[in-house]
């Protein structure tokens, strides 16, 4: 059955084909005229081309990505001196600095990740009730700490009182607790252990642009150290609308507006985001058209120079794809170390994971 409706949906499209040329002969041999088609074509470029972010300067990029593991000789993958000179090269991500060995998202990961000789964390920033910017994956603090509650309805003060160790399995391990942290706080001790950051932007509030873009004048170095990135791409761009400077990463899944982002480790896929038909029928529309544009329109608009990606939606074809637009792929969450094999060696591209503990990074 599936192979009988590729058929039809590849005929559809060649009679699709066969009538626009068709349109474009009667209009230029019999009418004399250019088709609308044309006209209206030019009239997206231009507005594209006015509404778009400038692309960052590629010194910049390099400076904090580091060299493309794509362009590596298979030799030069597990070197930290290349051909052309550089020393840097982002193999590997500590996601939420390495969840899986330590708290996510905590000072005791990020001194674990560098200790590992990783040098770039990721982590999430979000939103207190008080509007605090903090470093905390979830919608809820349930999974973390033991105790229920939402992020958004909850303040500062009553946040940083929590343990975040409370429910890891290697607690016994941990010679302390630890709390939520100040956005602010994990900046700086980044910084100070020289490593580079990856901020995932959670909450798709407009107040969120302004506390980035703040931080990044506060510190200056988060210019060659940091990307940003969200899965919402109106932030991406609100930022480096605002701030080119800033390099940018644009997260993606499929059926991101029809299902909830996950919440877990592994899980590409949340709950279905409505249960009534016609409700998700719609939003599947809105999932289809925007997986269309993402490679076409969006990542230009943007100005985004990394796409991350769940590692099940990645191949060696997806990589030249978005290579040849100048974008790198990023893959998450690789934990299995045959995995890291193939995405490091086969397909040559950095991914994230949640632990370190199979890596050899010198």
């Amino acid at each position: 059955m599936s192979g009988l409706f590729k058929i039809l949906l590849n005929s559809a499209t060649l009679w699709i084909y066969l009538e626009a040329i068709w349109y474009f002969f009667i209009n230029i041999v019999y009418y004399f005229s250019i088709p609308r088609i044309i006209w209206g074509s030019l009239i997206i470029v231009v507005l594209m081309w006015f509404i778009k972010n400038p692309p960052p300067n590629p010194k910049i990029v390099n400076q904090v990505l580091g060299v493309d593991p794509f362009t590596l000789q298979k030799d030069e993958l597990t070197s930290e001196s290349f051909s052309n000179g550089e020393s840097f090269c982002m193999k590997v991500i500590a996601h939420r600095g390495g969840g899986y060995d330590y708290p996510e998202n905590s000072l005791s990961a990020f001194d674990n990740s560098k200790r590992r000789g990783c040098n770039t964390v990721e982590f999430d920033l979000s939103l207190t009730k008080d509007k605090v910017p903090i470093v905390f994956h979830d919608s809820t603090i349930d999974r973390l700490t033991g105790k229920s509650g939402v992020v958004k309805d909850m303040t500062w003060d009553e946040l940083k009182q929590l343990d975040i160790s409370y429910n890891h399995p290697l607690k016994e391990k941990f010679e302390k607790t630890e709390t939520i942290l100040h956005f602010n706080e994990a900046i700086e001790q980044c910084l100070n252990l020289n490593l580079h950051l990856f901020i995932d932007i959670k909450d798709p509030s407009l107040e969120i642009a302004n506390i980035i873009i703040d931080a990044y004048k506060k510190n200056p170095k988060l210019y060659e150290k940091a990307i940003v990135t969200s899965f919402h791409p109106f932030i991406v761009y609100l930022i480096r609308r605002r701030e080119p400077k800033i390099i940018a990463s644009l997260s993606y899944k499929p059926n991101c507006f029809s299902t909830f982002l996950y919440e877990t480790f592994d899980n590409m896929y949340g709950p279905i985001i409505s249960k009534v038909p016609f409700k998700y029928s719609l939003v599947k529309l809105f999932d289809v058209f925007y997986e269309w544009a993402l490679s076409r329109f969006t990542y230009f608009i943007l100005g985004i120079s990394v796409i991350l990606l769940h590692k099940d939606n990645i191949s060696t074809k997806v990589v030249e794809k978005w290579h040849s637009r100048g974008v790198r792929v990023i893959a998450w969450s690789v934990n299995l170390p045959s995995e890291k094999l193939y995405f490091s060696k086969t397909l040559k591209v950095t991914y994230l994971t949640d632990t370190l503990l199979s890596e050899k990074i010198t």
